[in-house]
């Protein structure tokens, strides 16, 4: 019941980013005249909520992990709150400026909401129920981002003022304010009240400085990995003045004196000491991911550079070429929102049953390659055709790819940063496509073909990816991530103190051992090392 809710509120705190984001491309054409603006502005105002996308959610990770997601996120739906109000500002004073300021803040606020929605998933969904979770909670979003393209149909086919969906934004930015103070209560209610770890514990003072030692803070400090001069909150520090100091033996007024100064360096020192210690911990944290990792960031900035600017060019595109009306695009693409919103809790319980996470994500790489296939070469076939290609597969590539999120972070503590680096990549690269789409289409005199083309080259680049992908699985992880059940084995080689390279290659080596070796050399191999995987290296 408690997971249930917590999954809830962590969709409606998001309602106001989701509405705000899903109402420019409605309003493609007509903002463009009420700003008078061109393409490459255009690609400009688009590139200001990536450009400071891309920063932000890898700053808010770390701000998740160092104070926690309750201040974090309400942090982030206040700058949404505010952004979505001064946009609505904007555009009825039809001010560019000011709409670029308004859109700045609400791309500070919603780089981080969403990354916070996921850190609270990842840590409250475990194993196979996060893809269900991220499935209800897509299925879930995908109706609330709806609520944005059906505002825009109904405002244009009653010519009413275009205002009035950012203000809709801004109250729902508002409503999801409250929603996550109630997530706040449960947040603390499920914790003890506790705040988080780091900011919660004291610092032990320098022996250098002060001459204190404290046997207890240098356990503390072995027992969390590094993590210096932290102690729990009962920890006593106990302070005897070194004997090997020449004012010691006199207990002369300069050693008063030197306390003194050396408490009240530490009460200056002390928070700053403890952050650069969080910091340097997350940093390494990061280094130590794997390589798994590395190569799903990869997958994700790929996807960034093709779905958010195809569904930012589609709209526009198909009054261009294909003689649709506003009111036309604008209602084709809310059905086109319908595919999401059924497909999304579907594919979490298929991933939950049968696993198959890379075989999906290679199935959505061949349907957006062939959807960018029609669209830029063969346009005999029906918009529609391809489009309804298009959402399947930006459906099920996020979906599979966020499956593998608790395999491969194998550290919860840089859990924030880690998603975040995510998210922070693919926003970098959806921002490089949107300014790049803006310059293509004004130097091809308004026209779709060099855009198009870039599109299908990316496309391409994901197919190819997605294939290596399963290949490399297959090869060097014996299947693992494909598997129905890949915790069952991790949890088992993280008992044994492995990291999941550990785990995944002993896997494939396991399974060419299996095939080719003798069950009599593996038993004399085991007895004589030990180690299951120093017989896969054998």
């Amino acid at each position: 019941m408690m997971q249930a809710a917590v999954l809830l509120i962590v969709v409606m705190m998001s309602w106001g980013k989701r509405m705000g984001s899903s109402l420019l491309s409605p309003l493609k054409s007509t903002l463009k005249q009420e700003l008078e603006i061109n393409n490459t502005q255009w690609a400009s105002v688009i590139s200001m909520v990536w450009v400071i996308g891309t920063v932000s959610p890898f700053v808010a990770g770390l701000l998740i992990d160092t104070m926690g997601e309750p201040l974090a996120g309400a942090l982030a739906i206040s700058l949404i709150l505010v952004g979505n109000g001064v946009c609505a500002l904007a555009v009825g004073a039809k001010r560019l400026s000011i709409f670029l300021v308004g859109r700045a803040i609400y791309s500070t606020g919603g780089g981080a909401v969403l990354l916070v929605g996921e850190v609270i998933m990842f840590k409250w969904f475990k194993d196979r129920q996060l893809p269900i979770a991220f499935g209800c909670a897509s299925t879930i979003g995908g109706i609330m981002s709806f609520s944005g393209p059906a505002a825009v149909t109904a405002i244009l086919s009653r010519h009413a003022n275009i205002t009035i969906p950012f203000w809709l934004a801004t109250g729902l930015s508002a409503f999801g304010l409250v929603c996550f103070g109630v997530y706040a209560l449960i947040h603390y209610s499920h914790y003890g009240r506790e705040v988080d770890r780091v900011s919660s514990t004291k610092t032990a003072f320098d022996e250098t400085d002060s001459g204190c030692v404290d046997d207890k803070a240098v356990d503390q400090d072995m027992s969390l990995r590094g993590k210096e001069g932290i102690l729990p909150d009962d920890g006593r520090i106990k302070c005897n003045p070194r004997s090997d100091r020449p004012d010691s033996k006199h207990g002369s007024s300069a050693t008063s004196s030197q306390s003194l100064l050396a408490l009240s360096e530490h009460a200056v020192s002390g928070p700053l000491t403890r952050a650069w210690a969080r910091c340097r911990h997350l940093f390494f944290g990061l280094a130590s991911l794997p390589e798994t990792y590395w190569h799903v960031l990869l997958c994700i900035s790929i996807q960034g550079t093709l779905f958010i600017p195809l569904h930012e060019v589609i709209p526009e595109m198909m009054e261009t070429e294909w003689g649709y009306t506003r009111a036309q695009s604008s209602k084709m693409f809310v059905y086109l929102h319908i595919i999401p919103i059924a497909l999304h809790i579907s594919l979490g319980i298929l991933i939950n049953r049968v696993g198959h996470r890379l075989n999906l994500f290679l199935a959505g790489s061949v349907l957006v390659f062939l959807a960018a296939l029609f669209i830029t070469f063969v346009r005999k076939v029906p918009i529609m055709v391809s489009l309804v290609m298009m959402n399947f597969s930006g459906s099920i590539i996020p979906a599979a790819i966020f499956s593998l999120m608790n395999l491969v972070i194998d550290n919860g503590e840089v859990a924030g940063a880690a998603l975040g680096l995510i998210r922070s990549a693919e926003f970098a690269s959806v921002t490089l496509m949107e300014m790049l789409d803006g310059l293509l289409q004004d130097a091809d005199h308004n026209r779709y073909d060099t855009v198009l083309m870039s599109l299908f080259a990316f496309a391409v680049l994901l197919l190819v990816v997605a294939i290596a992908s399963l290949v490399m699985d297959k090869k060097m992880n014996g299947g693992l991530l494909n598997s129905a059940n890949p915790y069952a084995k991790r949890d088992v080689d993280m008992l044994e103190g492995k990291t999941f390279n550990e785990s995944t290659n002993g896997a494939a080596h396991s399974a060419n051992a299996n095939a080719n070796a003798k069950p009599k050399m593996r038993i004399a191999i085991l007895e004589t090392t030990g180690s299951a995987s120093e017989v896969n290296l054998c």
